[in-house]
């Protein structure tokens, strides 16, 4: 980056450094969605959503409940094979997979309806599963959700 001064003096800017997650953050998931772009909010949402959908495992089609989904993140292979960002090796590389999910899926985490949530990750959103009903919705989508944030490393949140 470069930034002039007046009178032709022109200044070399050191590039701008990369935010570090919090120091006390010894949650390696916490710290790869970090990486990924999920900061604050975003990273205990994400955190909860990734612990919820895996267990923070990076499942496959080997796994014994797989259900077309991979990936720590469980993103459906059928509603998303065809787009430009997605490939097999990336879903299996929890890393790269949270930086699509950051960019491609949430609009930079802010958008959580693929997974069940309102855009701010604290409430039911079923519009993706309408067809499940209450039940469902609170078994598998907010009991697990809620539980997860419970345990959430508070630490790795600022």
């Amino acid at each position: 980056m470069i930034a002039e001064l007046g009178l032709g003096l022109v200044l070399a800017m050191p590039p701008k450094a990369k935010p570090e997650p919090p120091a006390k953050c010894k949650d390696k998931t916490a710290v790869m969605l970090w990486d990924a772009g999920f900061r604050g909010h975003k990273n205990a949402v994400a955190w909860s959503i990734t612990w919820r959908e895996s267990k923070h495992r990076n499942l496959d089609e080997s796994s014994p409940w797989y259900s077309g989904a991979l990936g720590i993140w469980q993103v459906q292979t059928s509603a998303h094979s065809g787009r430009p960002w997605w490939s097999r090796s990336a879903m299996l590389n929890p890393r790269q997979q949270s930086r699509i999910v950051y960019l491609h899926m949430t609009q930079r985490g802010t958008y959580w309806r693929p997974w069940g949530l309102t855009p701010d990750g604290n409430r039911l959103d079923p519009s993706h599963y309408q067809s499940w009903g209450p039940a469902l919705w609170d078994a598998w989508i907010m009991r697990p959700y809620l539980h997860a944030r419970s345990i959430y490393p508070k630490e790795c949140a600022r």
